[in-house]
């Protein structure tokens, strides 16, 4: 018979429904929350005898209400957000029409599967040890729903039903771990899209004064990585990320407006594709794994020229490497770099005209200057060196508060009026003034540097490590890299950001909550990220190609043979195991005191010449053993009085009955 659940019952569906919608008000409208207290509150008044239960037409009033709730919050449908948020509300209304126990295992279940949709919204290691929490609350809620105070006086013992869901899920640990191991990497047969403005961050398509400067206030994290071999200097850490081509008087972009991503990584795979043969293959390789945070966008960031790229990338003719996808989730990634390497020594027409664009007018000045010290100069590089001079040795100032410049001839303010900027200023001025002395020349956005994590022997790269730099072509050299902001600050290059900003004491100067301002956390937060890196690296980067490289570790030439073997005999010894513990736990489990002393009670009769027989009442064995010892009925008619009363009466007092049981033991002997 399906029981109707009890107020305690209700009390752990409430807690588990709580615990469950918590994190997804980090993504999801906030006011779904105060609902299922509304939804759990009216079901525990009804409950109380305070409230009837709500009718069809006040819950199809309620429905409604939240749809309409959910169409003025600004979801995209159809989309991730809007179908999850559709099923908390079903969830949170759920527990209105919760009167029986098969109605909150409905719930329970639906917890469930929440509990595995927010990993597809955030998988780090803090949101895994909070899911695990999550099913743990959802089995005691469980066990909570299935009992009743007559059946079990313990229903409210928290500690208890926990304990209980916690060795339930421990007994599962196991087989999970082998269904992660072992299971297939299958692709999805379908998906949601995500909401378009939804997760956009790091380094955009395109570089205005003030766009990268707003990142330098940012302490998340963009990527880490792993080198095989020795790491390069930190003057020397380049991750470049886009080529920035087109000009048009203010912002720098990628190409031309037309020039969509879509048609940018159609262009990537045909006539602006990557061509090894460009390259003349110098000095020794770097090799290293990067792990991409969510950022949801294309761009990789890898040091320059990357050769060789494993996993689905698409890499341009202007050696950047992107994502086949908008990354959004964690993505590793392993490639080998030859920094050395000379680059396009044969200039491609099409990419040489990319990189002498520039608008028909517009900053007079500075096309001048770029004739003069052209003229001055007797070849490209002491042009070059003379622009890079200037910078060093004219009042030119790195800082996080330049000036603003207007919406015209920005590169004119700033060279010949502001004189104060941040990289890029510098690098898209200096590609300007190469341009203009009919140079080619092109703005490279990335990151440069990094934080070297001595406790997992790692680099961390954040959102401030963003930087602009330039690079020139030059016959017989190819794509060279020019940076002209290590002229005015070498220690953005050599130190990072912080060192170059000391002085202006700008350094995350908006991020009050960042726990790089307090020196002594440093090295707690490096142990903290050590441990997430590792949980990204092994457990988040366990991908088919991962998966693949462990079975062959392990079994050498793969066969579907040696698979099913590997699998059906470690499946075979969990089974084995479960039995094992299930009978140990049944041997183990301990005889109560009072049946103790009473088994003691019957062997010191026998002693005395009364057996008890198989299948003799307490009571009747008591009368037996009074008549057979007269001079002790009294003690054994009260030992069997008070051990029936343990047995049949529970909430008697039985620390003292035990206390009694044990002195007439000793007084009979």
């Amino acid at each position: 018979m399906d029981k109707q659940v009890t107020y305690s019952g209700m009390i752990w569906l409430l807690a588990a429904q709580l615990v469950v919608m918590l994190p997804f008000v980090f993504h999801l409208p906030f006011w779904l929350l105060p609902v299922v207290l509304f939804a759990a509150g009216w079901r525990l008044w009804v409950l109380a005898g305070g409230a009837v239960q709500p009718g069809n037409m006040t819950k199809l009033l309620l429905v409604g209400l939240g749809i309409g709730g959910l169409l003025l919050s600004g979801l995209q449908f159809p989309s991730l957000e809007a179908m999850s948020a559709l099923l908390l509300l079903g969830f949170a209304f759920k527990s209105l029409e919760v009167i029986r126990r098969r109605d909150a295992v409905v719930v329970v279940f639906i917890g469930y599967f929440l509990v595995a949709l927010h990993f597809l919204y955030t998988q780090t290691m803090l949101a895994g040890l909070y899911g695990a929490f999550s099913l743990v609350v959802l089995t005691g809620a469980m066990i909570g729903v299935q009992q009743v105070v007559e059946e079990f006086s313990a229903a409210q013992n928290v500690r208890f039903n926990l304990r209980l869901a916690g060795v339930i899920l421990l007994q599962c640990l196991p087989l999970m771990v082998l269904l992660f191991v072992f299971a297939p990497r299958l692709q999805p047969l379908w998906s949601l899209p995500l909401m378009v403005d939804q997760a956009k961050t790091g380094v955009s398509d395109h570089m205005a004064p003030g766009d990268i400067e707003k990142l330098s206030q940012s302490d998340e994290l963009a990527f880490r990585v792993t080198f095989k071999g020795e790491r390069p200097p930190q003057d020397q850490l380049y991750w470049r990320g886009l080529v920035l081509n087109h000009f048009d008087g203010r912002e720098w972009r990628q190409f031309d407006d037309a020039y969509d991503l879509e048609r940018l990584k159609y262009a990537a795979a045909h006539e602006y594709a990557f061509h090894p043969e460009n390259m003349q293959v110098l000095g020794d390789p770097v090799e290293y794994e990067a792990v991409y945070e969510k950022s949801g966008q294309p761009w990789l960031f890898t040091l320059t020229p990357a050769l060789k790229v494993d996993g689905e990338v698409l890499q341009a003719a202007d050696y950047r490497v992107m994502a086949a996808q908008d990354v959004q989730a964690p993505l590793l990634l392993k490639a080998t770099s030859y920094p050395q390497s000379l680059r396009d020594v044969q200039l491609d027409p099409y990419v040489r005209q990319l990189a002498l664009q520039l608008p028909t007018g517009g900053n007079p000045r500075s096309r001048d200057l770029a004739q003069r010290l052209r003229a001055q100069a007797g070849s490209e590089q002491a042009y070059i060196d003379k622009v890079l001079a200037r910078f060093r040795e004219q009042q030119f100032y790195y800082t996080l508060h330049p000036p603003t410049l207007g919406e015209s001839d920005t590169i004119d303010g700033f060279l010949f009026t502001t004189q104060r900027g941040f990289c890029a200023h510098y690098a898209g001025s200096f590609v300007f003034l190469m341009r203009a002395a009919g140079i080619p020349a092109r703005v490279v956005a990335g990151y440069q540097g990094g934080e070297w994590n001595a406790q997992g022997k790692y680099l961390t790269v954040h959102q401030y490590d963003a930087h602009a730099w330039a690079e020139v072509w030059q016959a017989g050299k190819g794509w060279q890299r020019v940076d002209p902001t290590a002229m005015i600050a070498p220690e953005r290059t050599e130190q990072g950001l912080e060192a170059a900003v000391q002085a202006e004491g700008s350094f995350l100067e908006n991020n009050h909550f960042s726990t790089r301002n307090v020196a002594w956390l440093k090295g707690l937060r490096q142990k903290l990220d050590a441990v997430q890196y590792g949980w990204q690296r092994w457990v988040l980067g366990y991908d088919g190609e991962a998966q693949m490289g462990f079975l062959q570790a392990l079994l050498g030439e793969l066969t579907l043979a040696k698979v099913a073997v590997l699998v059906g005999g470690l499946g075979g010894a969990i089974v084995l195991a479960w039995l094992l513990l299930l009978g140990l736990a049944r041997r183990g489990e301990r005889e109560a005191l009072e049946h103790q002393l009473y088994r003691r009670f019957c062997a010191l009769l026998a002693k005395r010449g009364v057996v008890r027989e198989a299948g003799y009442a307490p009571g009747a064995f008591a009368l037996q053993a009074a008549q057979a010892l007269p001079t002790s009925a009294a003690l054994i008619r009260e030992f069997t009085q008070v051990y029936e009363k343990l047995c049949y009466q529970p909430d008697a007092d039985g620390q003292a009955a035990i206390k009694r049981l044990k002195a007439l033991l000793r007084a009979l002997k």
